[in-house]
């Protein structure tokens, strides 16, 4: 059975995806579990060369984001 994930956890990311909902390339956002157990904001991109990945932050409220290339983008 999967854990709840932290309220906080929650909010950072959807404060994050309002951010960059409008920005070109930007796909959608998740939580992820690094190795170390630590938690991670997880921000998706059409391509490597993506205008968004210059808004995306390496930590957002304290936790650490990463970005990966995959995905659609959709309407939010």
């Amino acid at each position: 059975m999967a854990t709840e994930l932290p309220v906080r956890l929650e909010r950072a990311k959807s404060a994050l995806v309002k951010r960059l909902a409008g920005e070109p390339g930007f796909v959608g956002a998740g939580i992820s579990r690094s190795d170390a157990g630590q938690y991670e904001i997880v921000v998706m991109v059409v391509e490597q060369t993506s205008p968004v990945l210059t808004k995306v932050p390496p930590r957002w409220q304290g936790i650490p984001v990463r970005t990966q290339v995959g995905g659609i983008p959709r309407k939010f």
